[in-house]
């Protein structure tokens, strides 16, 4: 008789334990996993900070935390983490009542892009592991990763081409504010050109050489339409790379830029164009919209874009085009832009595999060819 009335005990104990539990064991718990920032250079290193909370005067015997994260970011720690199309992390502790957890993870990005949290969840138990309880948060959290600064001497090559193109000679007009250098004195140059602290230190006669006063531009115009039949990506990586570095090289010399690309927004599904002169003000924000390119989107024709915009752009601007692609409809439009605007330059981004693409006679003498590591 005593052993049944311990049996009906304990049943009566356990069964008040579990409904007290499922009633209340999600109540006031709560989950964030956060980034300890949200823009970060290619390659660096970024914590992702796990904030449990349970808000309540009952303890969990255990709790499991559960993420899915982009698999571009490569935990330094693999532990309780698979892999498939996300990375999936579950970790698990115990919290007593009115407790917070905060756990710091490291991870590496690997790869230009916006990422977000699909979902956040916690997994909780009753006192005596009978039945598991699971609830989902909302997570807005978000990480920007800008695009890879290319240290190579291409960018030397591109740097050179940009300066002389835009050193403009058209023009008899010069700027008696700004000195383009100094040099020896001619019997034509007036008298009041003539530099006497140069002159004084050379002993013969030197004179300030102005500047011109065409202020001109450089125009990026790129390029993300797919480049072969398997619609392979790395290319299109790799350009969206070379607009960062030369984007950044133009911040650096002072000179004003636009940019206008075929590729989509991963938020707005719009095209990223940036018509804003460049300076230091505006290159973070040009880096993340370049990082929110979503190439698995196909990118709209490129001719929509050239038509849009050439009307945008001066005669004696330089025209920088980046395109992998080097066939289809891709070489009328950059014909005609050719021809409406001379000072067009094409930069092609390829592997060494990749046929030549024999340029027009008239664009053979504006047209570089950039070859990479790797293939498709």
């Amino acid at each position: 008789m005593a052993l049944l009335v311990l049996v009906i005990t304990l049943i009566a104990i356990f069964t008040a334990e579990l409904i007290h539990y499922r009633k209340h064991a999600l109540d006031n718990l709560h989950l964030k996993v956060d980034f300890s920032k949200n823009v970060v250079n290619f390659g660096e290193d970024v914590e992702l900070i796990e904030v449990a909370e349970n808000k309540k005067r009952l303890p969990l015997p255990f709790i499991i935390l559960k993420f899915e994260c982009p698999k571009e970011l490569r935990f330094y720690d693999m532990e309780n983490t698979s892999t498939s199309d996300y990375l999936y992390r579950e970790d698990m502790l115990t919290m007593k009542a009115f407790s917070k957890h905060t756990r710091r993870i490291r991870a590496q990005c690997t790869k230009r892009g916006y990422y977000v949290f699909p979902r956040v969840g916690i997994s909780t138990s009753d006192l005596f592991l009978i039945e598991r309880f699971t609830v989902d948060f909302p997570n807005d959290s978000h990480l920007v990763v800008l695009p890879e600064i290319i240290d190579m001497d291409i960018m030397e090559m591109l740097t050179s081409v940009t300066l002389s193109e835009i050193q403009c000679r058209r023009t008899l007009l010069t700027d008696p504010f700004t000195l383009a250098g100094i040099r020896e004195y001619t019997p034509n140059d007036p008298m009041k050109s003539i530099n006497w602290k140069a002159s004084a230190k050379t002993s013969e006669l030197m004179v300030n050489q102005n500047a011109s006063t065409c202020a001109q531009k450089v125009h990026i115009f790129v390029n993300l339409g797919y480049y072969n039949p398997k619609r392979s990506l790395s290319l299109l990586e790799d350009a969206i790379s070379l607009t960062y570095t030369y984007l950044n090289k133009l911040a650096e010399l002072g000179i004003p830029a636009s940019l206008y690309t075929n590729g989509l927004d991963i938020i707005t599904d719009a095209p990223v164009i940036s018509e804003k002169a460049s300076g230091f003000d505006t290159l973070e924000e040009r880096a993340i919209m370049l990082a929110r390119i979503d190439l698995k989107q196909p990118a709209i024709p490129f001719e929509e874009i050239v038509e849009k915009y050439i009307s945008s752009t001066n005669r004696d601007d330089f025209i920088l085009v980046i395109s992998p692609q080097y066939n289809g409809t891709f070489r009328p439009v950059l014909a005609d832009m050719k021809s409406r605007r001379d000072s067009t330059h094409w930069l092609m981004p390829c592997h060494r595999s990749t046929p030549d693409a024999k340029p027009e006679p008239e664009i053979a003498g504006s047209y570089t060819r950039w070859e990479v590591l790797g293939s498709d």
